[in-house]
């Protein structure tokens, strides 16, 4: 995914450990950008009660790509908790399984309070304001997902040139009935595309093997 520089050859608790010194170091100092995003997964790490290892490491590697795509597109201090989570979303797009996706969903109250505690908090020079902060996921996600099949399944053809943004539209809708996003026609659809893991880094591998495991009943 996700870049493999943040998580490369390194287990997930010894990151989780150097998360926490780091935040520690930096409780009661001012950070600049480039610090911004080992900040907030410090925080993460110190502040959020663990779950199982594999979602742990899911939200962890979210908010890495979340917190970078904060610091690249904000602008005089104003954070747009929306826009940065279309966009790392769009940046992920095709480089997980769709389960990746079912665990940003389950998780998302949790992720998101984090969010909005913690952006405002950041002890940088200029203030950081956090806009568009009560989003609805389940539509953002369900897109994403509709994208992601028609990449996955028209990949190096002419024939993804011809994709609507009405197709996009009936499909994602699909995928979503009135408790949200309904996992089961999700795996059905994308039965059609396998996931293929292609990475030599092992952890990232690890990782994605754990998460094209996932049945729907474990989600």
């Amino acid at each position: 995914m996700v870049k493999q520089g943040h998580y490369a050859g390194v287990s997930t608790n010894k990151k989780s450990r150097q998360l926490k010194q780091h935040a520690q170091r930096q409780a009661n100092a001012m950070i600049d950008r480039s610090t911004v995003a080992d900040f907030l997964q410090g925080r993460y790490v110190l502040t959020q009660r663990a779950t199982s290892a594999l979602v742990d490491e899911t939200m962890q590697r979210f908010l890495a790509e979340w917190a970078e795509q904060g610091v690249e597109t904000s602008e005089d201090g104003l954070w747009d908790m929306d826009k940065i989570t279309i966009q790392t979303l769009a940046q992920i797009a095709i480089k997980v399984p769709w389960q990746f996706y079912a665990i940003i969903i389950g998780q998302w109250s949790k992720f998101s309070r984090f969010i909005k505690k913690e952006v405002p908090a950041l002890p940088t020079k200029q203030a950081v304001r956090l806009m568009n902060q009560d989003m609805d996921i389940t539509n953002v996600i369900g897109q994403q997902l509709a994208v992601n099949w028609y990449l996955t399944r028209f990949s190096g053809t002419s024939q993804l040139a011809t994709v609507t943004n009405d197709n996009i539209q009936e499909l994602a809708k699909s995928f979503i009935d009135q408790d949200g996003i309904s996992w089961q026609n999700v795996a059905v659809v994308y039965s059609t595309t396998p996931f293929t893991v292609e990475t030599s880094d092992q952890s990232l591998q690890q990782w994605l093997q754990s998460l094209t495991d996932l049945t729907v009943g474990q989600l």
